[in-house]
């Protein structure tokens, strides 16, 4: 399963990766000399560098490793904490997000006193630093430790640990507090109540994107179940895992080998999902102990659409029935912007999931992708991803623009 979509408006080709936090840091072309980890835009697909490669001794960064790294992302995505270095001698490297690059971030050492726990190791024969956690006030958690020589097979090895609290802010990083004992596991955000919608209706149809009971998107971070049908008719599974940025969805699909990746807007139970080469959209099902998205998800530039459910928490449906809303049809759209409106003609056509969208704006025309499902649309529009739901004869929704913000829009029919 793979999902890539590049964005078509007046002439101009948009994408979501170079507005979005979109970087990760990705194995690719492993062969007999080991594996080898780039820097990569996800949503367009580029590579923008090497991150580590140990056969060739190259790091377009400064990272230097005898081992595969280990990579901790900040829950924002701005930052990446990478271990390397010897089973006996660990390091870490802190890097922050800048444009479509990394920017390293000095890691401070502790202090004579901090690091006194440790200095009670005379003999050492092994000592490193690993990053813990992102912590939810968003330090990271380090843990420093030496561990002392053995010199029998009787003889217990002794280790010494201090836990810090790094903070960091912009460019910088400095040590907050210390520990010798190793703190709590850290405790999940609890999660508002998800009432089970009334017999035979979905949460999706109790009302519009404004006024509708809608889901916070926070309830749907975290790495869930995914299953789904390709486009030859097998079935697959596997993990997809949700992060909430500046009011969208940052989503990553783990299908066996395969990552692919999407951005999302939820719109009242309506979500649309821009991906790496097409279009998805699902309908939330509330449930007693969580939500299941349940929707279709579409190749760019194909009429073929394809089931997929998606499982938060202890959710266990995985079908669902729609009954097709009427949405085809001529509609005048009208997009807030900074100083006002922006005014366009749309006709939407085709079949129950699969649409095609014709857009005009100020004598421009652009062919576009949609796919309807329940009382929701979302379409890669001429100026990125927007999602509606059915408001009467109107669709109101959201669209993301390549200014990265999200603003109001609403398709109104024309006379």
């Amino acid at each position: 399963m793979k999902k890539t979509a590049s964005l078509t408006a007046w002439g101009l080709v948009l994408t979501l990766a170079s507005t979005f936090a979109a970087l990760d840091i990705v194995e690719t072309n492993a062969g007999s000399e080991g594996p080898v980890y780039v820097l990569k835009n996800t949503f367009t697909g580029k590579v923008l560098g090497t991150f580590w490669d140990r056969a060739n001794e190259k790091s377009d960064y400064g990272f230097e490793s005898s081992i595969v790294p280990d990579f901790l992302w900040s829950n924002d995505r701005d930052y990446v904490a990478v271990t390397g270095g010897a089973s006996r001698s660990r390091v870490v490297s802190l890097y922050k997000v800048t444009g479509n690059s990394l920017k390293e971030i000095p890691v401070p050492q502790l202090d004579e006193q901090q690091a006194s726990p440790l200095s009670e190791i005379t003999d050492s024969v092994a000592e490193g630093v690993d990053p813990v956690r992102w912590q939810q006030d968003g330090t990271l958690l380090l843990h420093f430790w030496v561990a002392d020589r053995v010199h029998s097979e009787s003889e217990e090895q002794k280790t010494a640990n201090v836990w810090a609290d790094l903070d960091v802010s912009g460019s910088t990083a400095k040590i907050v507090g210390t520990s010798s004992e190793e703190p709590s596991a850290q405790a999940p955000d609890s999660l508002p109540p998800n009432p089970a919608p009334p017999s035979g209706e979905t949460l999706a149809s109790a009302g519009d994107s404004q006024g509708a009971p809608g889901v916070d998107p926070g309830i749907l971070a975290g790495t869930h179940n995914v299953s789904g049908r390709n486009p030859d008719g097998t079935e697959y599974k596997g993990t997809v895992e949700i992060r909430v940025k500046n009011g969208l969805l940052l989503m990553q699909w783990k299908i066996g080998k395969d990552i692919s990746h999407g951005t999302g807007i939820l719109v009242g139970m309506t979500l649309g999902v821009a991906l790496d080469s097409g279009l998805a959209i699902y309908q939330i099902f509330g449930q007693s102990e969580g939500q299941s998205l349940i929707g279709y998800w579409s190749g760019e530039g194909s009429t073929a659409t394809n089931e997929e459910a998606i499982l938060i928490r202890n959710a266990d449906m995985e079908h669902a029935s729609f009954e097709a809303q009427n949405i085809n049809g001529k509609y005048i759209s009208l997009r807030e912007v900074e100083d006002g409106q922006i005014e366009g003609n749309v006709t939407i056509s085709g079949r129950d999931i699969a649409k095609n969208v014709l857009w005009k704006v100020s004598g421009k025309s652009s062919k576009c992708q949609g796919l309807a499902l329940g009382d929701g649309l979302a379409i890669i529009s001429p100026g990125g991803l927007s999602v509606f739901t059915k408001n009467g004869d109107s669709l109101e929704g959201q669209s993301v623009t390549g200014s990265g913000k999200i603003k109001q829009e609403t398709l109104i029919p024309a006379q």
